[in-house]
């Protein structure tokens, strides 16, 4: 046997076992697929109770307005404030451990996906059924595996939901919880779905038991000329399948889809770019006026615990020094409406401010996501073609505005936090002097360690969460411009190679002869 044909005879033989190790994990998924989505399914059940822990960690504001005993109230207002950091670093790290273990449920996803998406750039003509080159194992047949082929192709658009990068998607931000809950509830209904359609297709009665038999036999009578373009025509399916560029066009089935996809994006990448920014800048700000506001507060809360200090001096002395001590009182209520008057003026502004930056970052945020909808509109207008008009039902990616919008606004109590109480409390209740002093105190100590921590609002730290969340996405979707632009120069060109005859013609005439 010439070198050649020994070549032609090893790459070939490679390819066949890949196709058929490729349909093995196929069908080996398929099969473990309940045990997998019943996996999934609990953690996805456990977001889900993870999501409503965290939005009860907070008390609401009007836990204390709404009270009878405002006194009772502002006490459990505050012990909510002071667990809340606890209860939340608590909470980060159970969503880290059920994450960990999604993730890992996705890794053993993607080698099922992945083993489809080379089913679908795999040569059909090279399985058909009258040549005399393959021999299969035992029980399969190379018309079994066309069908495979074939149905592979149908369901492949599917696989677009996947193209992102999970590691940079799924992670434990609690501010993203509802959304990573959202899609892992996607990737479910998705997976079970192409399952489904594939196990409608023969490849069920696909039984890989591979042995030491040859699978290729080219003890057949092949000219050189023929043999050279077998090797390189076997060398250019290898690489078909190992283009990621040719693998991604493939996905959208025609090339009209493609470019659509690819103007689209082009037209509002740098819109979303600079969003993106925005919400950055617009967390920024937030983080300098509640700094400011933190400032403010520890100054105010001084002042005040000094004058509900005098007051309550002053009150108790009375008997002893004959009403001599009530001037102490008097400065001590002096001072608590100092404290009043300037938390006031305080609250005011800070509320101000925060609403403005958070009214922009709630336009930037339906700006992008009406960006990403369309966006995600193409690429689900692609799926909706496969499988012979049939198609798999998908929710929409991007959680919707108005989703978005009460997520804000459930954070603006928290964003104003104890500081809030504070003020409005003191300037309504300057007489409950002991009740305030340990209110006042509390602020300080609350406050002081804040600052010197730097932390975060609480609607900064959405912001900033969800942003990364969102970049993400962007450039998931970059990736897969990218892939359609290189891979659209060859696309013609790399399909009329998969499909192209490999068999020497007059060998299938011989071959059909007899």
């Amino acid at each position: 046997m010439s070198a050649t044909r020994k070549k032609l005879q090893k790459v070939l033989c490679c390819y066949t076992a890949d196709t058929l190790n490729y349909i093995d994990t196929v069908k080996s998924f398929c099969e473990k697929s309940p045990t997998w989505m019943l996996k999934m399914k609990t953690e996805l059940d456990m977001l889900k109770d993870i999501k409503d822990t965290a939005d009860n960690i907070y008390l609401s504001i009007d836990h204390v307005t709404k009270s009878q005993n405002k006194g009772k109230a502002s006490l459990e207002y505050m012990r909510s404030k002071v667990t809340a950091d606890r209860r939340r670093a608590e909470l980060e790290k159970e969503l880290a451990a059920v994450l960990k273990s999604t993730l890992e449920g996705l890794e053993e996803l993607d080698c099922f996906l992945d083993a489809v998406e080379n089913l679908a750039v795999t040569s059909l003509p090279l399985f058909m059924e009258e040549n005399q080159v393959l021999h299969l194992p035992g029980g399969i047949s190379p018309v079994t595996v066309q069908l495979v082929i074939i149905a592979v192709r149908m369901i492949c658009p599917h696989l677009l939901e996947f193209k992102r990068d999970a590691d940079a998607f799924f992670r434990p931000k609690l501010q993203n919880v509802e959304v990573l809950a959202y899609q892992l509830d996607k990737y479910i209904r998705t997976t079970e779905n192409i399952c489904e359609e594939l196990e409608k297709s023969s490849f069920c009665d696909f039984c890989l038991k591979m042995n030491d038999d040859t699978l290729v036999d080219l003890a057949v009578d092949l000219s050189e000329d023929d043999t050279q373009r077998m090797l390189h025509h076997i060398n250019q399916l290898e690489e078909l399948r190992k283009n990621q560029s040719f693998r991604m066009v493939f996905l959208f089935q025609e090339d009209e889809p493609c470019s659509d996809f690819i103007n689209k994006f082009k037209e509002r990448q740098p819109r979303m770019e600079q969003s993106l920014k925005d919400l950055e800048e617009h967390a920024v700000q937030l983080d300098r006026m509640n700094k400011g506001a933190k400032i403010s507060s520890v100054a105010g809360s001084s002042v005040g615990a000094v004058g509900g200090v005098l007051s309550i001096v002053g009150l108790a002395l009375i008997p002893v020094t004959a009403g001599v001590s009530l001037a102490l009182t008097m400065a001590g209520l002096g001072m608590g409406i100092t404290s009043g008057v300037n938390s006031a003026v305080t609250t005011g502004t800070e509320f101000g401010v925060n609403c403005t930056y958070q009214r922009k970052a709630k336009e930037v945020f339906e700006s992008f996501m009406e960006d990403v909808q369309i966006l995600q509109d193409c690429l689900e207008e692609v799926t909706k073609k496969g499988t012979s008009g049939k198609h798999i039902a998908l929710g929409k990616l991007v959680c919707r505005a108005g989703t978005i919008a009460k997520s804000i606004d459930s954070l603006v109590d928290a964003a104003k936090g104890p500081l809030a109480l504070s003020k409005s409390a003191r300037a309504s209740f300057i007489g409950l002097n002991a009740l305030f002093l340990g209110m006042d105190i509390f602020l300080i100590c609350k406050d002081s360690i804040s600052l010197a921590k730097g932390n975060e609002t609480e609607f900064s730290k959405f912001i900033r969460a969800r942003a990364a969340l969102w970049r993400s996405e962007v450039d998931s979707m970059q990736m897969i411009h990218d892939s359609l632009c290189e891979g659209l120069q060859t696309s013609k060109e790399n399909k009329a190679i998969l499909e192209m005859p490999f068999y020497p013609e007059r060998k299938m005439k011989r071959c059909r002869k007899n």
